[in-house]
């Protein structure tokens, strides 16, 4: 998948998800959840499902605290984080507005992996 279609395809499910938040006084975690996982999907891509990456060269996302993963989208954003492939998620972080950040950080730093071997 291109990189350009990944991006047209997240903006479209934040497009989606957007009048969720905008009309809600008060969302409750598991509403945030739901948000931070449905514009997680393009994520999947290089950190994989739940935010375990299967790839040594994407990190782990899964886990991570809210304020480090809001603080690193907001770097790549402003160009700030220039190492490796950086170039990658500067494309996509350009694009998240501070509320998608909180909502992406969110579902990672909550998600859990299921265990799928009982």
């Amino acid at each position: 998948m291109s990189f350009i279609l990944s991006i047209k395809r997240f903006l479209f499910v934040v497009l989606l998800a957007t009048p969720l938040v905008a009309f809600a006084d008060e969302i409750t975690p598991e509403q945030q959840f739901e948000i931070g996982k449905q514009k997680a999907l393009v994520c999947v891509t290089c950190h994989g499902v739940d935010g375990i990456s299967a790839t040594e060269t994407y990190p782990n996302l899964q886990g991570q605290k809210q304020q480090y993963l809001i603080a690193a989208l907001k770097a790549y954003k402003q160009n700030q984080r220039i190492d490796g492939l950086a170039i990658l998620m500067q494309g996509y972080a350009k694009h998240l507005s501070d509320q998608d950040m909180r909502d992406l950080a969110y579902y990672f730093s909550h998600v859990k992996t299921e265990n799928h071997d009982q």
